[in-house]
């Protein structure tokens, strides 16, 4: 009979999931704006999808809250932008233009302090400039120097819409200018220069109000008003790739985690979060569904049957 009993519990060890034994869920987080609300749901997704028990706390706060709350354990994991790190956490002033010298640098800081970064994704989220594409190619505009060169030889003719923050930062507009060989308040008087909210930069370019504006490189609403993104041809704009940042104790428990978010980043490139960027905020689309439906498309993911 002990035999029999023994031989019971040893069926039903194995025939119950492994994941029932594994501990806590994770917690996985995100800031609250769109993009960061799609990337913390595909984490959570592909997650469950493994059999890891997941806490869905997506759009939790900004940056400050998200970074806070992981140094203190009260959540596991979100997506940060390695920009974001090197000089918003890190204080650094040098700008590295290498994505992978700035990641391994962002990565190695953290690691002191039992926080991982897994591989990014392919895409930045950088400051972009943005002009309607019939206008832009009008003026035979692509890059931000044929931008420059284009205000050289008709100074006091381009207008600028920008946030305050964008257009006071020493890294901003001012920066930016100076970088590509303008003069800021000459080439382009500051009486041209609009200060709004950041959502309504690109909509004042979209109704005539300025000839260009200020964006970030994977706003959906850029292809929703026919606009499009001034090659940043000299890299002067900081790199912004996301990748999951995770606590070391967490992947200790959960070592499988490292290869499944792993799977995220090489799919995910500029064009691609735009496009996810965009079924949220122009279509109206959930973000949960949107993720969902890539993890799908990408085949993370498989679709299962009713």
């Amino acid at each position: 009979m002990k035999k029999v009993l023994i031989l019971l519990m040893a069926v039903c060890f194995f025939a119950v999931p492994l994941t029932v034994f594994a501990g806590d869920p994770v917690n996985v987080a995100s800031k609250g704006f769109t993009e960061q609300v799609i990337l913390g749901k595909i984490m959570v997704t592909l997650l469950k999808d493994r059999g890891i028990p997941v806490k869905d706390r997506t759009s939790l706060g900004g940056t400050k809250v998200n970074r806070e709350a992981l140094e203190q354990g009260q959540i596991d994991v979100y997506m940060e932008y390695t920009g974001t790190a090197w000089m918003t956490f890190f204080k650094k002033k040098e700008t590295v233009r290498d994505p992978m010298g700035l990641f391994d640098k962002v990565k190695a800081i953290d690691a002191e302090k039992g926080l991982i970064w897994l591989d990014p994704a392919k895409f930045n989220n950088t400051y972009a400039i943005v002009m309607s594409a019939k206008k832009a190619d009008e003026m035979g505009i692509k890059s931000l120097s044929d931008w420059a060169a284009w205000i050289k030889k008709n100074p006091g003719k381009m207008t600028v819409a920008v946030n305050t923050e964008f257009y006071s930062r020493a890294d901003g507009f001012k920066g930016m200018m100076g970088y590509y060989g303008l003069e800021f308040g000459k080439d382009i008087p500051d009486a041209d220069v609009k200060k709004m909210e950041t959502p309504l930069c690109k909509k004042a370019v979209r109704d005539g109000q300025a000839l260009c504006g200020m964006a970030f490189a994977t706003d959906g609403e850029i292809k929703a008003y026919n606009q499009m993104v001034l090659e940043d041809d000299k890299s002067y704009f900081p790199i912004y790739n996301p990748a999951p940042v995770i606590r070391k104790a967490v992947l200790d428990q959960y070592p499988e985690i490292k290869f499944i978010l792993g799977e995220i980043g090489a799919s995910l490139d500029t064009a691609t979060m735009t496009r996810l960027n965009y079924r949220v905020n122009v279509n109206g689309e959930k973000p949960d569904r949107v993720a969902k439906s890539w993890l799908q498309g990408v085949g993370l993911v498989i679709k299962k049957k009713k």
